[in-house]
């Protein structure tokens, strides 16, 4: 694109010298015939009239062709051109006005050809270029430079992309090569899909300094889509693109100029290749106060974001945002057929990142994870971030709130290193009023109930340090009550959850439950969700088979969990201190639907018949004593007669285990 830009006016400044030297109706004669001896096409000029004597030129309704001879490449209305002739003496072509109306040009690209190869090619000298440093002392100077209302079209014909560039207009003071003065541009571009490009420069050929100003107002996103389906999967891409932006710097050392100003999005609307949102921003915008591509550092003075609502869906074989890029394979092969084959890259620069002020507001995000038993959906509204004098070195901070599903809410406080996140980092969760039944799809997975009551607040407080993560997890939940097991489902945990709930529960109906986390994060194995659900798990299985060493003084039972009741062997009733004891189990049992009570009459196994008659009877009587006067159910009681060799003590060795309630 840059070498036709470079090549085209060239060759309409030779029609010009040589429209000035020669008589105009000899000239377009001879233009018009032996066109394509002179510049390798064909072209056609309508009108030409010259004026020796002042240096004027007009073309009228010239159009030169593709190499077919038939399709219009470069045409345009008028071209009017005032020149210094005997300035030609001195080597510096002067030019006093330049107007350009109703230029079109077509640029076709089909992989790396173009439609202007050939013309190219027709100006290249097969000598090699002479190895000459030495300056030219050709001058050029031109004056009083105005395009107007010129068109051009673009199109990248493998890609199936174009673009449309219409009423382009130019204005320049001047522009001098070779000489100390400056150079001034203004150009002012209508973009056909959308967008107005507005740019004003001014260079000092002496120096190379430049100072360019650009603005653009309302491209249309849709532009670039083409090109970034190079590497994404986009069905849809729309929105508009605004910017003000000021570049600074010297010719001589093009990266090291300096670029600020303020740039803005809006209407952002991003879809998969299954026309699936992805993403969608009402507004950002963006105030740089400076950035250096040199040095790869960005000042950016503010970041505020608003609206921003995205989701993310987690699928078996990845989820949709790795199904919105393009496969690696892909983009190496790609990479390895257009990459020179003995380039090195470079070693880039650290980047330096600042940013005085990030605010986000009103935001949402959707959680779907469709790998569980049941489809879970976890809608995040009214998201809010702020964050002052965030930088890729260092610590920096951050605050975060949003709302939760059926009134929840969710406070975090962060701090960390965003250079290298595994050094150190610091999150202070919060989440109140959390409701048991959006989190049953995965209860049912990972446990085979799904919640149908209760609320739960969360707290977790994580620190990372060189990798080495220690959190701290504290559950509080309220009346949390499960339904029936799921026949369906094969749970990763089997435990009897309906009456682990009953013995967690305190006599409010509340159950508090401390989670710890930890792990190095350098392992591929290691996954923060695993560990909760293992350790919440393994606490469930505890409280499965030790109730009442779990359960303490919730269910009247000794805190350290002793459940032995001594019995005399010659005894043949039971007296009222061991009624209390069994009292006390048989309300355990009653009040935990699901527990099995057994007690196990410890005997020494050398005992006489007399005595284990003895003992059998006592079993019998006190099994009927729960059964028949305390209403023990018989599926949650096993009295049994355990001869043991030698014991310490001889009584009833009580215990109890949880069963899955239906």
């Amino acid at each position: 694109m840059k070498k036709v830009l470079i090549a085209v006016p060239i060759a309409l400044l030779a029609i010009v010298i040589f429209a000035t030297l020669i008589a105009a109706p000899v000239a377009k004669g001879y233009v018009n015939k032996h066109g394509k001896e002179l510049l390798g096409r064909n072209i056609h000029v309508d009108q030409l009239k010259v004026n020796v004597y002042t240096g004027h030129v007009a073309i009228r309704d010239l159009t030169l062709f593709e190499d077919d001879d038939t399709t219009a490449f470069v045409s345009f209305d008028t071209l009017d051109v005032k020149a210094r002739l005997l300035k030609l003496i001195g080597h510096h072509v002067y030019l006093k006005h330049i107007t350009l109306v109703g230029l079109d040009v077509k640029v076709l690209q089909n992989g790396n050809q173009f439609n202007f190869t050939s013309f190219l090619d027709h100006f290249a000298s097969d000598e090699p270029k002479p190895d000459d440093t030495t300056a030219s002392d050709w001058k050029l100077s031109f004056y009083n430079i105005r395009i107007s209302h010129g068109k051009v079209y673009y199109a990248d014909l493998q890609r199936h992309c174009d673009w449309k560039l219409k009423d382009l207009n130019l204005k320049a003071p001047g522009f001098c090569i070779g000489g100390d003065e400056a150079t001034d541009a203004g150009l002012t571009i209508l973009l056909a899909d959308g967008g107005t490009l507005t740019t004003d420069a001014h260079y000092d050929m002496n120096s190379n300094d430049f100072d360019v100003s650009l603005g653009l107002d309302a491209f249309a996103l849709q532009n670039v889509k083409a090109y970034l389906s190079d590497f994404m999967n986009i069905g849809t891409l729309d929105g508009a693109l605004n910017a003000q932006l000021k570049a600074q710097g010297n010719l001589s050392h093009i990266l090291e100029m300096n670029i600020g100003g303020n740039v803005s999005l809006q209407h952002i609307k991003v879809e998969d290749a299954q026309r699936q949102p992805v993403l969608s921003l009402p507004s950002l915008a963006v105030q740089v106060n400076k950035i250096n591509l040199a040095d790869n550092s960005f000042d950016i003075a503010s970041v505020q974001v608003d609206g921003l609502a995205s989701r993310f869906d987690r699928y078996p074989d990845g989820s949709n945002f790795s199904r919105l890029m393009r496969s690696k394979a892909a983009d190496t092969a790609n990479a390895a057929q257009s990459a020179p084959a003995d380039t090195v890259s470079a070693p880039a620069r650290p980047m330096k990142l600042k940013v005085g002020r990030f605010s986000f507001k009103e935001g949402s995000f959707t959680y779907a994870d469709h790998c569980l038993a049941d489809a879970f959906k976890f809608p995040v509204t009214k998201i809010s971030i702020d964050a002052e004098q965030v930088s890729l070195s260092g610590d920096n901070g951050a605050r975060i709130m949003a709302s939760l599903p059926h009134g929840g809410r969710a406070f975090i406080n962060w701090s960390g290193s965003l250079d290298d996140i595994k050094r150190n980092q610091s999150l202070i969760l919060s989440i109140k009023n959390l409701q048991m039944a959006d989190l049953s799809p995965y209860t049912v997975t990972y446990l085979g109930y799904p919640f149908d009551e209760g609320t739960f607040s969360f707290t977790s407080s994580n620190k990372i340090h060189n990798s080495q993560l220690d959190g701290k997890n504290h559950l509080d939940i309220y009346k949390a009550n499960v339904g029936q097991k799921r026949k369906d489902v094969e749970p990763e945990l089997k435990i009897p959850l309906k009456a682990a709930l009953y013995v967690l529960k305190d006599k409010d109906e509340k159950i508090q439950i401390d989670l710890p986390v930890s792990g190095n994060l350098d392992n591929p194995e290691f996954s923060y969700m695993k560990v909760v659900w293992k350790t919440l798990g393994n606490l469930l299985v505890k409280v499965a088979t030790e109730p009442f060493r779990l359960a303490g003084n919730a269910l009247g039972i000794g805190a350290d969990g002793e459940a032995f009741i001594p019995v005399d062997p010659a005894q043949r009733d039971i007296t009222s201190e061991q009624y209390y004891e069994l009292d006390k189990y048989a309300n355990a049992a009653l009040q935990t639907p699901g527990m099995l009570l057994t007690l196990d009459m410890v005997i020494d196994d050398r005992s006489d018949s007399t005595v284990l008659r003895m003992a059998e009877f006592r079993n019998r009587m006190v099994a009927r004593h729960l059964t028949e006067d305390l209403q023990v159910p018989e599926s949650q009681l096993q009295v049994n007669l355990l001869p043991t060799p030698s014991p310490k003590k001889t009584g009833y060795q009580v215990s109890a285990i949880l069963q899955e309630v239906e």
